[in-house]
């Protein structure tokens, strides 16, 4: 099975903002426009295309596009690792009408449930990469020594090592709630939005931390730290930036979809 780009609404968080279009000819529909951002864009073999087919973004249809079928892609540079995007563009691009995957008309309410399965995955991501990262500062707190003394034995460096847990602990738990919403067939939006938005500025001041008490050393290429400094970064922007959890979340709660502390059952 080759590599998939799977092109949700690309106006970031404005997701309604869809402007690639589709038209029906004959038994064809033909796509014409272009998709910034897309992950993975540049290494797929086919695509999840979303394009508007009514008068609005959200009478839009989802299409199943091979690469053969004559779209291009341009991989755009990003200063971390973990997301590798591209631009998509569709020159009047041919799709036979057995391609598209659900229903005419309803790709806007297909790509929501696709983000928001992809908030699923963050919190855990950055779970694990904090709980790695916190790893590595303790054992290094432990056997660098300074002054006579190993730096672990300074209160600086304990409190920097005690708040990551704390908020390690607390984003594993909000990423388990979530994981536990979604297997009990809960609405999984609103604990999605708390935890991704809590794990994705953890993970950040985590590895913020870890370079610190490495100093000079964390900087370097010579460890990995550096370069999750800056891959985190993106998560505080991927399916959703911080600003639109924050939106989702006090939404929620000031018109009574949601109580505090928890998910309506």
């Amino acid at each position: 099975m080759g590599c998939f780009a799977l092109t949700e609404p690309d106006a970031g968080s404005d997701a309604a903002g869809i402007r690639l279009r589709a038209r029906r000819d004959g038994g064809d529909w033909v796509l014409r426009g272009e998709k910034t951002f897309i992950t993975f864009g540049d290494e797929a073999d086919y695509a999840i295309v979303i394009a508007v087919t009514g008068s609005s973004a959200r009478e839009a249809t989802a299409f199943l596009v091979d690469r053969a079928m004559g779209w291009t892609s341009r991989p755009i540079d990003t200063m971390g690792s973990w997301h590798t995007p591209a631009s998509l563009t569709f020159d009047d691009v041919r799709v036979p009408a057995g391609n598209v995957l659900g229903a005419v008309g309803e790709g806007f309410a297909l790509a929501m449930r696709w983000i928001l399965r992809g908030r699923y995955v963050i919190p855990s991501q950055a779970v694990g990469t904090a709980e790695r990262c916190l790893e590595m500062a303790i054992a290094h707190a432990n056997t660098r020594v300074t002054f006579g003394r190993p730096i672990g034995e300074r209160q600086a460096i304990q409190w920097m090592i005690a708040d990551s847990e704390v908020e390690l602990e607390a984003a594993r738990w909000l990423a388990l709630r979530c994981a536990w919403a979604v297997d009990q067939g809960h609405p999984a939006r609103h604990p999605a939005a708390v935890a991704k938005l809590y794990g994705a500025g953890m993970v950040n001041r985590v590895v913020d931390r870890t370079l610190q008490i490495f100093g000079g050393m964390g900087y370097t290429r010579e460890l990995p730290i550096e370069g999750w400094y800056r891959a985190v970064r993106v998560l505080r922007v991927l399916e959703g930036t911080d600003e639109m959890q924050r939106m989702i979340i006090s939404r929620d709660l000031l018109r009574g979809y949601e109580r505090i502390g928890g998910h309506l059952a």
